[in-house]
């Protein structure tokens, strides 16, 4: 039946879209395309009861979050950690948690070791036959003391652990995960600075660019192959209450290191609990590991999106996008890198800003 009202309706959608474009053209910029989400692999069944997943990193943190809900959902971990101490620890929370103490192996991993990742893979197989979920998910930061073109030792440990793990992660597992012709999935963990790239912190900014772009090049890798169930995600989480600015700061301190100055998940300027941690951090704005989790998890469980970009204290979603969307913009217009923190365009972008609601 003829309907007027679509009719007029459609045309006045389709005229605003010509003059969007239009404007867009005049302004040199490119037209998009739709803001599509789409699941590559059905990954509803990974995130279940008798599944395993192995977390490499998973002695604090946004690791041992992810360790302590796999065990709620009643799944099968292995606490892969360069730290065994902490790793252990972790296990004694799953066990306490109610995870059957079979269900639950702690192995010694330096990620920037292929032979000790390999052993991992192996002992994994061996413990539970298969693996559902590989978290690649230990880093290190110097916390803004790590510029261009300083600090060589800095440089190769943030790119060994933070980069070249994630790849040997994979280059370990994936091809395991393949085999077994079942939905499984990758998750790598980057960062919103390895997007926006705030200065100070180069090569932890470059090593969490080289981890979208491994991880990009991943999932494309495995949703172009026929048959395949295996899928990958990038976790972008921002500010959120770990252990790795303290132990950043420990790293590159040496003995001038102050203990009570020590503000992480377990505790803050001398106090060691906690609860009051979390209520400090969340205070300055961060989000807690768990929060992570959700947002992570909520996306597995979904089978999209692929960017798994996380909210925190500090940050809405608009401002997420607006941030990114300017970055992006210092190579559309060709301006300044980093313009953000120009002097030429920090004006411009504060006045910018306020209109990321």
């Amino acid at each position: 039946m003829f309907d007027l009202r679509s009719v007029l309706l459609g045309a006045g959608l389709g005229a605003a879209t010509a003059l969007l474009l239009g404007a867009r053209r005049r302004r040199g910029l490119p037209p998009r395309g739709l803001p599509r989400q789409a699941a590559p692999v059905d990954t509803t069944s990974v995130l279940s009861a008798g599944k395993a997943a192995v977390i490499i990193g998973s002695g604090s943190g946004i690791g041992r979050a992810a360790a302590l809900r796999c065990v709620a959902l009643g799944m099968k971990v292995m606490l892969a950690d360069i730290d065994v101490a902490d790793a252990t620890a972790v296990r004694d929370e799953c066990i306490a948690a109610g995870a059957p103490p079979d269900t639950v192996v702690v192995q010694p991993c330096d990620c920037t070791r292929e032979e000790q990742v390999r052993a991992a893979q192996v002992a994994a197989y061996k413990a539970f036959g298969r693996v559902h979920l590989l978290m690649n998910n230990a880093a290190v930061q110097t916390n803004n003391r790590c510029g261009p073109y300083e600090h060589p030792d800095r440089w190769r440990r943030i790119l060994d652990t933070n980069l070249f793990g994630v790849y040997l992660g994979g280059l370990c597992f994936v091809p395991h995960m393949l085999d077994q012709e079942e939905p499984a999935v990758v998750v790598n963990t980057g960062s919103k600075q390895g997007i926006t790239m705030p200065p100070g912190d180069t090569a932890y900014n470059v090593s969490k660019a080289g981890v979208k772009v491994l991880t990009e090049a991943l999932q494309h890798e495995l949703r172009s192959t026929a048959g395949c169930k295996v899928s990958a995600f990038l976790l972008v989480p921002g500010c959120v209450n770990t252990m790795i600015r303290t132990r950043g700061d420990k790293w590159v301190e040496g003995a001038d290191f102050k203990p009570d100055r020590a503000k992480d998940e377990r505790e803050y300027n001398g106090v060691r609990d906690r609860a009051y941690a979390a209520q400090k951090w969340a205070e300055r704005g961060a989000w807690q590991p768990e929060q992570v989790i959700d947002e992570l998890f909520d996306a597995i469980g979904a089978g999209t999106p692929f960017y798994v970009i996380c909210q925190d204290g500090e940050t809405t979603r608009a401002m997420d996008d607006g941030r990114i969307q300017w970055a992006a913009d210092d190579v559309l217009y060709r301006r300044a890198p980093l313009s953000r923190w120009s002097d030429d365009f920090r004006t411009e972008y504060a006045e910018i800003a306020k209109r990321f609601v």
